[in-house]
C-alpha cells in the first residue's frame, strides 16, 4: 500500500501545514516529498509563480533536517536576487521555527547574524552567487569546514541563470561546493518556466553522478485574462492617426492597388523608410523623446484602469520606467490625488526600492510599481491585481514570470495588459514595416506562453570571461596556489567549463600570465600576479557582470540611487529619476556625487544596455501568425487591424512565396530563425564583401540590386565558412563580458563565435533561400 506523502513529513512540519489552513497538499508537493527525502536523485521542480514549488522543496528538506539537533549548515540555497532572498527568508522562517531550525540570509545588504554564523551556523543558508563566491575565496578553509554536514544544494529560480555568465558562475560554484563535501549531495532546483526540462537538468548538473527527476505542473486552473492593446504612433508633424492597410491615405491605396495588379516578379520597390519606433523599442540608448507621444497615451490608459488598486507595470528599459512613472504621478497630482505610482529598477537606492516593495506587501494603500525585471521573480508583493507590459516582453519566460505576479490569491484571475506601439506608416514606408513586427512578437510570446513553450537554456557559450574569474577565485580558495593540471581538472573536467579542451585552457592561462593576472613560481604552482591581486581585492570581483563607474544622486542628503557615467552630467541639466523631475545643482567628480533639486522638467538619464536577441521559437511563431487566418480574441480592435494589415502585407508583397523583398538601394531577406542565425548570415555575407546587417527576423543587404541576390546566395553556398570563428573575426568590439579584456584576440573570437553565432542554422537558411530563389 502506497504511503501518504504527508505522513512522511516531520510532525512539526505537519502541524505547520495544518496551521496554514491548507485543505491538502498540491500535487507537485506530494510528488516531491518522497523524492527529496530519498536523496537519491537531483530534483527539478517546475511550477507557475505561486504554484507551491518553494514548499515542495522545503517541506521535505526541513523534515529531513529536523532529525538533527543543534546548529550545523545542512542546506545551502542559491538565489538570483537579494530581494528574493529577503522574501524567501521571511517565508521560510516560520516553517523552520516549527522544527527548531534557523534560516540565515547572506548578501551585501545583510549584517544581522553574520558574525555569530561562524560559531553557531544556521541550518539553512540562502545566498547569491556573488556572496557564495566571496565565502569560498575569502573564507575557503573556514567555510569548507562548515560544509561537512551539508545535505542539500538548492537553486531558486533556475531559469534566471540560463544563458548567462552568472549561470556559468553558479554551475562552477555548485561543483566547487560539492568538492568540499565528503558525501554525495543532491541538488534541488526550482523554476517557473522551463523550455526543455531535460536540458534544465543538464544545466543543473552536467557531469552525472545523480539521476535527475523532473516534476512539472501546469497552472492550477486559475482564470487568465489578457488583452493586447495597440497604440498608434504619430509623427510630430501630424496630430491625426496614421493609416492602416485598410484605411490608408490615397497615395498608399493607389500604390497597393498598383502592386496588387502586378506579378510578384515585377513588384514596385518602395523607397527606404525613416527610422521607426520598432527600431528603438527595448533599447536603453534610444532617446526618450522619440516615443513619448505613444507613452502619453499608454499612461492615460494605465491611469484610468489601475488607479485605486495595486498593480505592476513592466517596461523593458529604465528610461521607459522613469517616463511612465513620472507621467502617472503627474496625472495623479494634476487631479489633486495622492500619488500611488512609483518606479522600481536597479539604479534606485535600496531604500526607495524596499519602500515600494513594502507598500505593495502591506496592501494598505493602492500601489502601482512601474518596473524593469527587478520585480519579475518570486518576491511576495501581496495582492497584485494585474500586470501590464509595455512593448514585447524580452522573452517568453519573462512574460510567464511577469503575468504570474497577479492572481496569486484563491479565486483571483491572472490579468495581463499588453501594450504595443504601432509605428507610423506612410507611402514611403517599407513593406517590412507593414508586417508590424513588434505586434507579432508580442502576440507570438503570448501564444507560446499559453502553449507552455519557453526558450531552452543555451549550452554553446564557452563563458571564457567567467572562466578567468573562476581560475583566480579557485587559486585564492586554495590558499597556497595550485597547478594548471589541478585547475583544468576541477574547473573543466569536473566543473562547469566542459566545452573547454586542454589546449584552449592552456591558451587562457597564457593570456592571464601575459596580463599579469597570474604567475608561475618555481614549483610550477600558479599564484595571483600583480594585476590579479589588485582586481581580486575589490568587492566588484565577485560579480561576473560589469559594474560601471557610477555617480550617486543626492537630494538634501537623501540618496536616490546611482547612474552610470555614459553621458555628461552638468549643472543646470534637467533629469527624470525615481519618478520625479530634478535639476542638477552640482557635480563632484572626485566623490562621484551629483546634487539634485526638484524641478518641473527633465528626461531620464542614459542607463546603457541594449535590446536582447529574439530566440528562434519566437521568430517561427511570428511567421506562423502571418500565415494563419484566425484572430486571437485578446486583441483590441486596433491590434486586430494591425494583425490583419500584417497578413495582407505578407501576402501582397509576396513574403510567403519568396524570402526576398527590395526597397530603394536595400534588399531584405527573411530568415525567421532567431538572432544567432541572422547574425551569422550577416557576417557570412560581410565575409563575401557584401554590406549586410542583421535586422530582427531579416538580413538587410545594402547597395545590392534584387536581381543579384540569387547569384550571391549561390556564391555563399560555394564558400561556406569552415567554422564560425572565421565570421566572428570580422566583428568589432568582441569584449562583451567583464574579464574579456584579459584574453587574447583569438580567444575572444572563439568565445564570440560559440555564444553569438549559429552557423549550422545559417547554412540551413541559406539552402532554403537558394531553393526558393532558383525555382
Amino acid at each position: 500500500m502506497a504511503i501518504d506523502p504527508f505522513e512522511q513529513l516531520h510532525p512539526g512540519i505537519q502541524r505547520w501545514v495544518w496551521q496554514q489552513g491548507w485543505p491538502a497538499l498540491r500535487q507537485i508537493q506530494a510528488q516531491a516529498i518522497p523524492l527529496v527525502l530519498g536523496r537519491q536523485s537531483d530534483v527539478v521542480i517546475s511550477a507557475p509563480t505561486a504554484g507551491g514549488k518553494t514548499e515542495a522543496a522545503f517541506l521535505p528538506i526541513m523534515s529531513d533536517l529536523a532529525q538533527f539537533e543543534g546548529p550545523g549548515l545542512r542546506c545551502l540555497c542559491v538565489s538570483p536576487l537579494r530581494a528574493l532572498i529577503n522574501d524567501q527568508t521571511r517565508r521560510l522562517t516560520s516553517m523552520a521555527e516549527a522544527v527548531d531550525l534557523r534560516v540565515q540570509p547572506w548578501h551585501g545588504d545583510v549584517s544581522a547574524g553574520r558574525a555569530s554564523f561562524w560559531k553557531r551556523p544556521a541550518n539553512i543558508l540562502i545566498t547569491t552567487p556573488e556572496s557564495l563566491e566571496a565565502l569560498l575565496m575569502r573564507r575557503g578553509a573556514q567555510f569548507g569546514g562548515l560544509l561537512g554536514e551539508l545535505r542539500y544544494l538548492v537553486v531558486d529560480e533556475l531559469h534566471a541563470f540560463f544563458g548567462s555568465e552568472r549561470g556559468a558562475q553558479l554551475r562552477s560554484l555548485l561543483q566547487r561546493v560539492e568538492r568540499l563535501v565528503p558525501h554525495p549531495l543532491p541538488r534541488i532546483a526550482l523554476s517557473a518556466t522551463l523550455g526543455e526540462p531535460a536540458r534544465a537538468g543538464n544545466f543543473l548538473r552536467s557531469r552525472g553522478g545523480f539521476p535527475c527527476q523532473m516534476l512539472t505542473t501546469a497552472s492550477d486552473g486559475g482564470e487568465l485574462r489578457l488583452q493586447v492593446r495597440a497604440i498608434q504612433q504619430r509623427r510630430e508633424h501630424d496630430g491625426g492617426p496614421m493609416p492602416t492597410m485598410k484605411a490608408a491615405g490615397d497615395a498608399v491605396e493607389k500604390l497597393l492597388a498598383q502592386i496588387a495588379r502586378q506579378p510578384m516578379d515585377e513588384r514596385v520597390q518602395l523607397p527606404a523608410p525613416p527610422e521607426t519606433f520598432e527600431e528603438l523599442e527595448d533599447n536603453e540608448q534610444a532617446p526618450a523623446d522619440r516615443y513619448t507621444t505613444a507613452l502619453d497615451e499608454i499612461a492615460d490608459h494605465l491611469f484610468e484602469r489601475l488607479r485605486g488598486e495595486s498593480h505592476l507595470v513592466f517596461a523593458n528599459a529604465r528610461a521607459q520606467v522613469e517616463i511612465v512613472a513620472d507621467q502617472l504621478r503627474e496625472r495623479a497630482e494634476g487631479r489633486a490625488l495622492p500619488n500611488e505610482f512609483f518606479p522600481h529598477h536597479g539604479a534606485l537606492s535600496r531604500e526607495l526600492r524596499l519602500s515600494v516593495e513594502e507598500r505593495l506587501r502591506e496592501g494598505k494603500l493602492p500601489t502601482t510599481a512601474v518596473c524593469t525585471s527587478t520585480l519579475e521573480m518570486g518576491v511576495d508583493l501581496g495582492d497584485v491585481v494585474s500586470v501590464a507590459q509595455i512593448g514585447p516582453a524580452p522573452s517568453v519566460a519573462a512574460l510567464k514570470q511577469r503575468i504570474g505576479r497577479s492572481g496569486r490569491r484563491p479565486g483571483q484571475p491572472q490579468i495581463l495588459r499588453q501594450y504595443v506601439v504601432l509605428p507610423a506608416l506612410t507611402s514611403r514606408s517599407h513593406s517590412v514595416d507593414w508586417l508590424r513586427l513588434s505586434l507579432l512578437q508580442a502576440i507570438a510570446a503570448i501564444e507560446l506562453m499559453l502553449a507552455g513553450r519557453f526558450e531552452p537554456p543555451m549550452q554553446e557559450d564557452l563563458h571564457l570571461s567567467t572562466l578567468v574569474q573562476q581560475i583566480l577565485s579557485y587559486i585564492a580558495q586554495s590558499g597556497g596556489g595550485c597547478t594548471a593540471a589541478e585547475l583544468y581538472r576541477e574547473l573543466c573536467q569536473r566543473g562547469a567549463f566542459s566545452n573547454i579542451d586542454q589546449a584552449m585552457f592552456a591558451e587562457v592561462l597564457r593570456s592571464l600570465g601575459s596580463a599579469q593576472l597570474i604567475e608561475q613560481v618555481n614549483d610550477g604552482s600558479l599564484l595571483p600576479g600583480a594585476v590579479g591581486e589588485r582586481i581580486m581585492e575589490h568587492f566588484s570581483f565577485y560579480a561576473t557582470f560589469f559594474t560601471p563607474e557610477e555617480y550617486q544622486l543626492l537630494c538634501n542628503g537623501k540618496r536616490l540611487g546611482t547612474v552610470p557615467v555614459i553621458e555628461p552630467l552638468v549643472p543646470g541639466r534637467l533629469m527624470l529619476f525615481a519618478g520625479r523631475r530634478w535639476r542638477i545643482l552640482e557635480v563632484d567628480t572626485e566623490a562621484r556625487v551629483v546634487l539634485l533639486a526638484p524641478s518641473k522638467g527633465g528626461k531620464p538619464p542614459s542607463f546603457g544596455g541594449g535590446p536582447l536577441g529574439v530566440h528562434r521559437i519566437v521568430h517561427q511563431r511570428m511567421r506562423q501568425l502571418l500565415e494563419e487566418s484566425s484572430i486571437p480574441v485578446y486583441l483590441d480592435p486596433l491590434a486586430q487591424q494591425g494583425l490583419m494589415d500584417a497578413r495582407e502585407a505578407y501576402n501582397l508583397f509576396g513574403f510567403g512565396k519568396s524570402p526576398l523583398t527590395a526597397s530603394g538601394d536595400a534588399v531584405y531577406l527573411a530568415h525567421w530563425a532567431g538572432h544567432r542565425v541572422g547574425l551569422a548570415i550577416a557576417l557570412w555575407l560581410q565575409w563575401l564583401e557584401v554590406e549586410a546587417v542583421n535586422a530582427g527576423s531579416f538580413v538587410e543587404l545594402i547597395g545590392l540590386v534584387e536581381e543579384a541576390v540569387p547569384q550571391l546566395i549561390e556564391l555563399a553556398l560555394q564558400r561556406i565558412p569552415a567554422d564560425a570563428t572565421i565570421l566572428a573575426a570580422r566583428k568589432e568590439g568582441l569584449e562583451r563580458n567583464k574579464f574579456d579584456q584579459f584574453l587574447q584576440p583569438e580567444l575572444l573570437v572563439r568565445g564570440y563565435a560559440a555564444a553569438e553565432l549559429d552557423l549550422d542554422g545559417a547554412i540551413a537558411v541559406m539552402k532554403q533561400w537558394h531553393e526558393a530563389l532558383t525555382k
